[in-house]
């Protein structure tokens, strides 16, 4: 059953010097974007003072997107400074992208809701978060569910907003297709997309293909920028890693922005609703306003 809910932090990974060892969540490489990113700073003072807040906090975590998407990332929300006051991550893992946000929160003036279907991942990623920029703490939200169930119980009966998507959640083709024809629900409201992983492929049973996904949703015509790291074909992370099998492309950009007033949805067909992007009545969660 997906769950489709508000869910509270936990307050007692506060007391913890390592929040995950309460919640488990998988480490896989221990990866941090931090063994990079100095090699971008004094170009961003925002980012120069996420870079080290990410020092003064020391946590066993990892982070799965690259120095210089996260960097791009800030410059990105820079650009758009004025334009949106609320942003939707779907898919946090570890926080890595979560504390990119809340670093830029007070400086652009917007509120974060996060939207993952592990519980344990999102309570950590705000803990993360928390730890880093405790003044930005009461202005993030939690959503244990999916985006489209984000979309029908929250973005179509709260007030609109003006809104940016940051996704990185499930990579499978048939999901990202899914979870951006549901934002075409509440289109009036999206200011832009922003999808990482677009560089990503792997073996036929995870069938990561973001951005083929993308063109499925807005055309061929595609209008982005390119974000991220771009690798060569050289790079060891192009060939299939030992986890799953993941590789990059090289190439590729690792992220695309899309803004929303240079593309159009082609899919879904407006006589489909976004009932069709739900699970089936039995399947789905208690809505928000009789859930626990």
């Amino acid at each position: 059953m997906i769950p489709a809910r508000f869910i509270d932090p936990d307050l007692s990974l506060a007391e913890l010097a390592e929040p995950n060892d309460k919640l488990g969540c998988t480490v896989f490489s221990g990866g941090r974007a931090i063994q990079a990113g100095e090699s971008l700073l004094g170009r961003s003072r925002i980012f120069d003072e996420i870079w080290q807040r990410w020092n003064d906090t020391p946590l066993a975590c990892e982070d799965q997107c690259s120095a210089r998407y996260y960097f791009d990332l800030v410059q990105t929300l820079r650009d758009f400074n004025g334009e949106f006051d609320h942003v939707v991550e779907v898919g946090c893992y570890m926080g890595g992208a979560t504390s990119i946000l809340a670093g830029c929160m007070d400086r652009f003036d917007f509120t974060l809701d996060i939207v993952d279907l592990s519980a344990n991942y999102l309570r950590y990623a705000y803990e993360r978060a928390r730890r880093m920029y405790p003044e930005a703490a009461g202005r993030i939200r939690l959503f244990h569910g999916d985006l489209p169930a984000y979309v029908r119980h929250v973005m179509l009966t709260e007030a609109p907003r003006r809104t940016v998507v940051h996704h990185d959640g499930a990579h499978h083709f048939e999901i990202v297709v899914k979870d951006l024809a549901a934002l075409s629900f509440a289109r009036e409201q999206l200011h832009a997309i922003i999808a990482q992983d677009t560089h990503l492929r792997g073996t036929a049973k995870y069938m990561n293909f973001v951005d083929m996904a993308l063109y499925a949703v807005f055309g061929m015509d595609l209008s982005y920028a390119p974000i991220g790291s771009v690798y060569d074909e050289y790079d060891p992370v192009t060939q299939p890693n030992m986890y799953q099998g993941n590789y990059f492309m090289p190439g590729a950009a690792e992220g695309f922005v899309l803004p929303m007033n240079c593309n159009d949805f082609r899919y879904p067909h407006p006589l489909l609703s976004i009932d069709d992007f739900l699970p089936a009545p039995h399947e789905d969660a208690t809505p928000l306003d009789e859930a626990a």
